[in-house]
């Protein structure tokens, strides 16, 4: 699958979600060289406060046939306004090869959950590295699972340290 939908469907004061994406992005980066995956559209916190954030990201690794001691992956991470929230890192994806275990593919979701403080107007976006540059990796959303990014209002700004 190579066309890419993205829409964000629901915002208001206290909410806001990415839409039914459907795409399939290939990261080529270096090894662990984080990119935003734009195929997700950032997300617009409406107002100051507490957010509870959900990210969901499917990956896929490949080796090719007769890789013997190397590995692909996927870890996803969020990022506000340009940068990375630390400690928001999570794998969604590893393969590594034995000898007699050649050319698999592997597909796995990986998902976060954090509370963080924002301003109104800050964006949510989603990142990712592939880790390796053996094989390919790629983020899919698609019917057998979708990555979306949600956001849900909890507190009033100040309710609760970054």
């Amino acid at each position: 699958m190579t066309g890419t939908t993205a829409s964000l469907s629901r915002v208001d004061g206290a909410w806001a979600q990415t839409g039914v994406l459907t795409f399939s992005r290939t990261l080529a980066g270096a090894d662990r060289a984080w990119e935003v995956i734009t195929e997700v559209p950032a997300v617009t916190i409406p107002r100051a406060g507490v957010w509870e954030v959900n990210v969901q990201a499917r990956g896929v690794a490949a080796l090719p046939p007769a890789t013997v001691g190397a590995g692909a992956g996927i870890t996803v991470g969020v990022y506000k306004n340009g940068a990375l929230i630390p400690g928001t890192e999570t794998l969604a994806v590893f393969q590594s090869e034995a000898a007699g275990d050649q050319g698999d593919q592997v597909q796995a979701t990986g998902s976060r959950q954090l509370m963080h403080s924002f301003a109104a107007g800050d964006t949510v976006q989603l990142a990712a590295y592939r880790i390796g540059t053996t094989g390919t990796t790629s983020i899919v959303s698609n019917g057998d699972g979708r990555v979306y990014v949600t956001a849900h209002w909890v507190a009033p700004e100040g309710d609760m340290p970054t």
